[in-house]
């Protein structure tokens, strides 16, 4: 919101970039008070996302908020695994997927 302000204030526009539904459904919201130009980089357009039955309201190339609580977005649980579920926890800070490849978080 601070750097929205700046942008704001000088008369810039904004271009978020996509980094999941969920952030974007929170960038929306943030950003549906910004005054200026907003191009927002969403890669799934009217496709369903399985795991978030109610997500981001896309029409005709455009996304909008929603009536809905919070950020507007609905997660199936049933369709997720907890990230500790998929990792076993190798040396130090690092995390070993079952497949073998090495996750620093």
């Amino acid at each position: 919101m601070k750097v929205a302000a700046l942008c704001e204030t000088h008369g810039v526009g904004i271009a978020p970039h996509f980094t999941g539904p969920i952030a974007t459904a929170a960038q929306v919201n943030c950003l549906s008070t910004f005054s200026g130009p907003v191009i927002f980089e969403y890669n799934y357009g009217d496709r369903a996302i399985p795991y978030l039955p109610e997500c981001i309201d896309f029409k005709n190339g455009k996304v909008y908020t929603n009536e809905r609580p919070g950020l507007g977005v609905t997660l199936d649980l049933k369709q997720v695994k907890l990230i500790s579920e998929v990792t076993e926890v190798g040396r130090r800070q690092f995390y070993v997927r079952p497949d073998g490849s090495v996750q620093h978080w």
